[in-house]
């Protein structure tokens, strides 16, 4: 070591001391025949091989050792080189301290090998040191808070065993980030610290976290930048009751909410501990309001449908109450329509609503053909899991049926619950796990506006399980019936149909069903059954076998099958199936189909 008055006499030893021992370094290797101290490129390489550790700790080794930047590449100089190969030993050794390891050995060995330098080391970690005092404390308003505890508790650090630095950085991140996110901005470390006793070899870690006071919610103020909603509305999106503790997924929630709505295209939240009166903060909310109108265009392919084609528009500032209005004209190659919402916001903006709508659709299929027009109303909320929806519609329906080409007029009272596992709508995307439960029934009385008197109730679920070695089990089921007065008056869009795409597959569009003189009609009943196992074979790619079942039938169901296989990708906008399938009962299937889907799991 150089003495401290050396460097006050000669004030450039900093610089100079370091090139003399690097000149001195030079001198000292002596030059291999052939000048390979000196030139790199005769195409010597150096491979580095390092034994005895694996899994975290060569990982760390090789980010420590300065030699590892060489492995596989040419020969820097012999005089660089054997300088890293002297210096590995101590540089492995530090790489495995972090573990707990303080008595490591390394046998080092540097040799040339034909046309190339292997270094080798022969690493034995020895016996990690153990930590025999573990002193882990939180004070404060925190000391009573179950998610520190719930952190202390789930620390990998234990007395006796072995020293793990890593689980005390990771440690000490836990408790800095859960003051973060629950509002403990005055939290401190007071004492952290690893003391290593190496006669002993023993380790004693002290980590004491002082919490401070817990921050509370204040009043929630929002500042439009356009203003035109007004603050009733805004206020029916706060969960937050002034005076809660502090918790940052509350703040997020309510920034992910009104971002999703139809209104702002930027939501900011500014809170800040320095403008706290009494630990209480003060919530600001600035928004900037979306476009006046959002008009969508759009045009795909579907094996059901064929080509289609999409235009809308979305009218987003009919007054400061937040009414707005959709619509939407649709055409493909069996189905054409038109249809529009006015939408009115309830209770609860971010799920309840009321709204207004009316369409006209004519689908001219293989199987059916009609036309419809229709007009209602509906109220949705949501209670809990299920997402309720309740409505009336008025429906005149001119279909085919066989030579005939009756009308109907329905006045049409429908519930549908719906309930979609895992709630976040990214999740719903590519479901690892969840599942999908739809309650529908509707009818009609022949009192009360209508042709006939009718009840339709149906079952429809999906379940989706996978594993740990990312392989998917999918299920699908459906089940529906009819009571109905005169079937005959009941309108074609109202019965059964099954296959294709989103059904039956390996049999086309709506193709399975009673026939009359060979015209498919439509059911009283229906049964669908679907079993799918899908296996990945790169990180957004997966092949898929699959069985599907099902009847539309009117008295009892004659089962129709497909078998088939499937290419998935999982694409920026949602996943896309591509699926060969063949229907196994002739007719309506014996051929080998293509059906194309996109759209979320769930």
């Amino acid at each position: 070591m150089i003495n401290p008055a050396l460097r006050q006499i000669f004030p450039f030893s900093r610089i100079l001391l370091p090139l003399l021992l690097a000149f001195c370094g030079l001198l000292a290797a002596p030059a291999h025949a052939g000048g390979e101290a000196a030139s790199p490129a005769d195409g010597t390489v150096v491979t580095v091989e390092i034994e005895g550790v694996k899994g975290r700790l060569l990982e760390n080794i090789r980010g420590f050792l300065d030699i590892w930047q060489f492995n596989g590449k040419p020969l820097p100089s012999i005089a660089r080189l054997k300088y890293l190969h002297r210096i590995a030993p101590e540089q492995i050794k530090t790489a495995l301290q972090p573990f707990g390891y303080y008595r490591a050995r390394v046998e080092a060995a540097l040799r040339r090998d034909g046309d190339r330098w292997l270094a080798g080391y022969r690493v034995d970690p020895g016996e990690p040191i153990p930590v025999t005092k573990l002193d882990l404390a939180v004070t404060g308003e925190g000391e009573r808070d179950e998610v520190f505890r719930e952190a202390l508790a789930a620390s990998e650090l234990r007395v006796d065993a072995p020293l793990d630095q890593e689980a005390y950085e990771t440690l000490k991140k836990r408790l800095q980030m859960i003051a973060s996110e629950r509002g403990y901005f005055d939290a401190r470390l007071t004492a952290n610290e690893i003391r290593i006793d190496p006669k002993r070899y023993q380790a004693a870690i002290t980590l004491h976290f002082d919490t401070g006071r817990r921050y509370r919610l204040g009043e929630v103020h929002f500042r439009q930048k356009t203003p035109w909603i007004d603050d009733e509305l805004l206020r029916r999106y706060v969960d937050i009751e002034p005076g809660e503790p502090y918790e940052a997924g509350a703040l997020q929630q309510l920034q992910a909410d009104l971002s999703s709505s139809e209104y702002f295209s930027q939501v900011e939240i500014g809170i800040s501990p320095e403008t706290a009166t009494d630990y209480l903060l003060p919530v600001a909310v600035t928004l900037a309001p979306k476009k006046a109108r959002k008009y969508i265009y759009g045009i795909g392919y579907g094996t059901d449908t064929g080509i289609r084609a999409k235009a809308g528009i979305t009218g987003r500032r009919v007054n400061s109450r937040g009414h707005h209005y959709t619509a939407e004209l649709l055409a493909s190659e069996i189905l054409y329509g038109i249809a529009g919402e006015y939408i009115i916001p309830g209770k609860d903006p971010r799920s309840d609503a009321w709204g207004l709508r009316a369409s006209w659709l004519d689908e001219h299929s293989d199987t059916r053909n009609y036309k419809a027009w229709s007009v209602g109303g509906y109220y949705k909320y949501r209670d809990g899991d299920w997402l309720k929806t309740y409505a009336l519609d008025y429906r005149i329906e001119r279909f085919e049926l066989a030579d005939e080409s009756p009308t109907s007029q329905l006045l049409i009272p429908s519930a549908e619950w719906t309930r979609t596992l895992p709630s976040e709508l990214e999740k719903r995307i590519y479901a690892e796990n969840g599942a999908w439960l739809r309650l529908f029934v509707r009818g009609g009385a022949e009192s009360l506006l209508s042709d006939t008197s009718f009840i339709q109730p149906m079952v429809s679920a999906k379940w989706i399980r996978s594993f740990a070695n990312r392989h998917r089990l999918i299920g699908r089921a459906a089940l529906g019936t009819t009571w109905v007065d005169d079937f005959s008056a009941l309108p074609t869009s109202l019965r059964y149909f099954t296959g294709g795409d989103r059904s039956v597959r390996g049999y086309k569009y709506s193709v399975i069903g009673p026939l009359d003189d060979g015209d498919v009609v439509g059911g009283r009943h229906l049964v669908e059954a679907s079993v799918e196992y899908e296996i990945p074979f790169r990180e957004k790619w997966s092949v898929a076998l699959f069985v599907d079942s099902g009847d539309a039938y009117d008295d009892s169901p004659d089962y129709k099958t497909g078998v088939g296989v499937g290419l998935h990708w999982r694409s920026p906008i949602g996943p896309v199936r591509l699926d060969f399938a063949r229907g196994l009962t002739e007719p309506p299937g014996k051929r080998l189909l293509f059906h194309l889907t996109i759209g979320p799991d769930l």
